[in-house]
């Protein structure tokens, strides 16, 4: 609903990118799967999870966030999930049950809770894909 499908925005600019070379990256939408995110991460080298996120900055901000502060409850900022599970719970429990790659999530500040559904997604919003991009690639680049 509304800002809340920013991610999806990012799949589309993904797939209208040049990624040759790459072999090996899959693009995924793992949409409200909960505990389902568990079964992507089984065999990844990286993965890097693109959400909407609540943690009262601007919108429309970006924030690049260690899978591993999460878990360990080191990340200074509280990150806030716009979804019943939030990522880390989803990791924590992951931990438990299997081995975890190297996570890195990228969080999308969409102000507040949509109370209406709506398919719109707020300029200031929309306008941070370009950066989110930006921050995959160099995600990427890094395993090269």
């Amino acid at each position: 609903m509304g800002n809340d499908g920013i991610g999806l925005k990012v799949i589309e600019a993904l797939e209208k990118t040049e990624l040759d070379g790459l072999d090996g990256l899959d693009i995924a939408d793992a949409g409200v799967c909960g505990l389902d995110l568990l079964n992507l991460l089984d065999g990844a080298s990286k993965v890097i999870i693109v959400d909407a996120v609540l943690t009262g900055s601007r919108k429309g901000s970006v924030h690049r966030i260690e899978g591993r502060d999460l878990i360990e409850g080191t990340e200074p900022r509280t990150l806030v999930s716009v979804h019943d599970l939030t990522i880390t719970d989803v990791l924590r429990i992951g931990e438990q049950v299997q081995h975890l790659p190297e996570i890195v999530v990228i969080g999308i500040e969409i102000g507040e809770l949509a109370t209406e559904f709506s398919r719109d997604i707020s300029p200031e919003v929309l306008g941070a894909v370009d950066e989110v991009i930006w921050l995959i690639r160099k995600e990427i680049s890094s395993l090269l």
